[in-house]
């Protein structure tokens, strides 16, 4: 199983959301740099790199992504706004090992089935942030009617490979992963999932593996200290 570490940018800065509510962001006292480094070193197997200005529509933090993107060593997914194809083949150009998309995947499916062809399901991950099973959109503002089994099968038969599912009733609270709707993702056949949401210890990371989860982002208990990279590694 991989461990992604997160890096969200908000404002320039490093930060970690609860609930997915940018007004409640912890910011941190590093730059996206130095935690990229930081990650790195410390044995993660990839970044997970966020413009949530972008996500939610009220800037973006291009050129402090485009720095991480240069100095990695690891692979980088970058997501927050990725809303065509263009958009996506650009951070692709730009260093990226993937792209990850969320709202248009669930509002204009043609564009996903676009971007899958013009850069192949390997170099895309679709974000699916749930609710109470329920999916959100447009910045976790918005409940879709879909629920997220569902709308995970549905994108399986688009052809996407690669699904983080983001508990975000969880995230960034440290009550632990949403086990159950992970385990039942886990059941769909031929999906990718990546665990994000509630990660407090290294207990949580194994149980996810022995799961059969593909991978896991991990943010606010890397900065808190709770969760250490070199302590995943085997798991």
């Amino acid at each position: 199983m991989k461990n992604w570490a997160a890096i969200d940018i908000l404002k320039g800065r490093v930060v970690t959301l609860v609930k997915g509510d940018p007004s409640t962001s912890t910011e941190w006292e590093t730059d996206a740099l130095e935690a990229a480094a930081r990650w790195e070193e410390e044995g993660a197997d990839g970044l997970h790199l966020v413009d949530l200005d972008r996500a939610i529509g009220s800037g973006s933090n291009g050129e402090v992504l485009q720095s991480v993107l240069r100095a990695a060593n690891v692979p980088v997914e970058v997501g927050g706004g990725i809303r065509s194809v263009e958009e996506a083949c650009r951070w692709l150009d730009l260093g990226a090992s993937r792209v990850v998309v969320g709202t248009i995947a669930f509002e204009q499916s043609e564009k996903l089935r676009v971007i899958l062809r013009a850069v192949g399901p390997g170099r895309v991950a679709v974000a699916v942030d749930f609710k109470e099973n329920r999916v959100l959109t447009s910045g976790w503002r918005q409940t879709e009617s879909v629920d997220i089994l569902r709308a995970v099968e549905s994108f399986g038969r688009l052809g996407v490979e690669t699904i983080i599912a983001t508990a975000v009733e969880r995230d960034g609270t440290a009550s632990g992963p949403d086990f159950n709707a992970y385990s039942a993702l886990r059941g769909i056949d031929g999906i990718k999932i990546i665990a994000s949401g509630g990660i407090r210890f290294p207990d949580d990371v194994a149980r996810l593996s022995a799961q059969g989860l593909d991978g896991v982002i991990i943010g606010r208990a890397l900065y808190e200290g709770t969760v250490r990279l070199a302590e995943l590694k085997g798991i």
